[in-house]
């Protein structure tokens, strides 16, 4: 197939090894790493689709449950007034509601375009569609769409597409957060994937002309996708197809993810699966917790929504508690999706697609659920982990253990010297109060010395260093200065101190340096102040505000 799409920026101009484990790599760096990769594609993601009514109720629900999601995604062609003319059909209240809590529109897309359409007369008369040896144009009808398809190899057909394209801009303005790619050309079932790969690369490139912090999720497993050396070339963010809710549908979708991470840096699954049948009110919540710990969270069950009066009152408030547990992690998911654009370290870690576990980057170690079972056996790594639920049950590593997991309480162990940047909204996960949104909060788990590489958007790379097990610690910020305010919260703190002192930026428990921060009542009080520090008595924890940031770091 002719390459006629010019991309806005060079392909292949910088070479770097790829991922050494990839399939299909080449030696030329992914092109995606040219790009920051945006904040709201990690999620959480609500998505529906239907008649307007459906996703206004999606909207209101989601709004009164509180769930911090980052974008709505429009699934199948129900949001165009005609199939494929890409003319968003919703009224303006769909956009208000979405601009009101910045969400972001994530909108479904193939090039096709549906025979009732008069954009379809136009693109037929100009001989914009593909056609067939016979030069008959190639009319499918199957999920995409009763219609026919885009011509690639026409620069006029494609500068057509793109002018429908334009108008959903010119539409919904700064909603549009990007666009979400399926199968294509049933007529010949994974016989055209250069077609797909077409399509797949002059929608990325539209969008990075058009939406400076957009994204495109693209699909593994299905009809006429990209290549698997596409994916590694031009992917950042992939989903693995559509998959039963069931436990089994669930299985397949870790060992996809799994399979699919040497590719790109954001690979996920559709925690809810997709299918017509729900999943059980077990299975869905064992599945968001397979939702939160992925790098992108996204929920769009084919049937019922989790707040569906079928479903146990649990299967709402597990939804609630994963999806901010995960939009507060994503400081955390960030800081490793820019390393992954430009190392290219997979955020994925030791994974293990026989027991369905993973370390979610270095500080998280992750056992999924995947049967009816009130206990899973769970092979922990090396290290020392500490029970999530349970900060004073601590795990020796390297070992085989039997673990309770009670519905909404699936296993999450995080490693002994983690440091977890956290962007914290509310009282919910009890990491923080409404007065902590304004400040980075940062879970701190001691030990003789760690550190953590933090991507502050605004001021680049900087490094968290913390220093001291016993009762004298320094935690501090190397390389660059935060942009914001910093709240630390401190676990295994087991006296209260005697002194808590701050000097450029350095905070110091029990040192000998520093000038004196004030002690408050609450944590609430620490995080409505701009200085401040507040011991945790019943939960050995100490939590720490700071405002003057700078990089001095001396020793405890």
């Amino acid at each position: 197939m002719k390459q006629l799409l010019t991309l806005s920026i060079v392909l292949t101009c910088l070479i770097v090894v790829a991922w050494s484990v990839s399939p299909g790599s080449t030696n030329a760096a992914p092109e995606w790493q040219s790009y920051a990769p945006p904040h709201w594609i990690l999620g959480p993601i609500q998505g529906a689709d239907g008649s307007e009514k459906i996703v206004l109720n999606n909207l209101d629900q989601i709004t009164r449950a509180k769930i911090p999601i980052t974008a709505f995604h429009f699934d199948a062609p129900d949001w165009q007034s005609c199939t494929g003319n890409l003319q968003f059909r919703y009224s303006d209240a769909v956009l208000d509601q979405m601009r009101a809590r910045n969400i972001r529109g994530l909108f479904w897309v193939v090039p096709l375009i549906g025979l009732n359409c008069p954009e379809y007369q136009v693109a037929l008369a100009n001989n914009y569609f593909v056609k067939d040896a016979q030069n008959n144009v190639i009319v499918t009808d199957n999920f995409t769409g009763h219609g026919s398809w885009i011509d690639y190899d026409n620069p006029a057909a494609v500068a057509y597409w793109r002018s429908l394209l334009d108008s959903l801009r010119a539409r919904v303005g700064n909603v549009l957060g990007g666009f979400y790619t399926d199968s294509v050309r049933p007529d010949k079932r994974n016989g055209v994937v250069a077609y797909g790969e077409a399509y797949a690369l002059d929608l990325l490139d539209y969008t990075r002309t058009y939406v400076p912090d957009g994204d495109v999720v693209f699909k593994r497993y299905g009809v006429n996708t990209p290549s698997d050396a596409w994916l590694n070339q031009y992917a950042h963010v992939a989903y693995v197809n559509d998959l039963p809710t069931n436990f089994s549908g669930m299985k397949t979708g870790i060992e996809r993810v799994f399979a699919t991470t040497p590719l790109m840096p954001l690979p996920y699954n559709e925690f809810s699966g997709f299918a017509k049948a729900a999943p059980d009110s077990e299975t869905y919540i064992r599945r968001m917790h397979w939702g939160a710990f992925q790098p992108v969270m996204e929920n769009v069950p084919f049937g019922k929504q989790p707040w569906d009066p079928s479903f146990t009152p649990q299967v709402m408030q597990v939804y609630r508690y994963y999806a901010m547990l995960h939009r507060e992690l994503e400081p955390y998911l960030h800081s490793y999706d820019q390393a992954a654009f430009e190392d290219q370290t997979p955020i994925f870690r030791d994974m293990d697609a026989s027991r369905y576990s993973a370390r979610l980057g270095n500080e998280f170690f992750v056992q999924y659920v995947t049967d009816y079972t009130p206990a899973v056996q769970i092979k922990l790594p090396p290290g020392v982990w500490i029970n999530y639920w349970n900060e004073a049950e601590v795990f020796k590593g390297n070992r085989t253990i039997m673990y309770r997991a009670p519905l909404g309480k699936e296993p999450i162990l995080i490693a002994r010297g983690a440091i977890i940047p956290m962007r914290v909204y509310s009282n919910l996960t009890g990491h923080g109060t409404g007065k902590s949104e304004y400040a980075l909060t940062v879970n701190v788990y001691p030990i003789d010395h760690s550190t953590f590489r933090y991507h502050d958007t605004t001021n680049g790379w900087l490094t968290f260093d913390v220093k001291g097990p016993t009762r004298r610690v320094a935690l501090c910020t190397l390389g660059n200065v935060p942009s914001e305010p910093i709240i630390y919260r401190i676990a295994s703190i087991a006296k209260k101190p005697d002194t808590v002192t701050e000097q450029n930026g350095a905070v110091g428990i029990n040192t000998a340096w520093g000038t004196p921060l004030p002690e408050r009542n609450n944590k609430k009080a620490v995080g409505r102040n701009a200085s401040g520090w507040y011991y945790e008595t019943n939960a050995n924890r100490l939590w720490v505000k700071i405002s003057t940031l700078g990089t001095d770091c001396p020793a405890p």
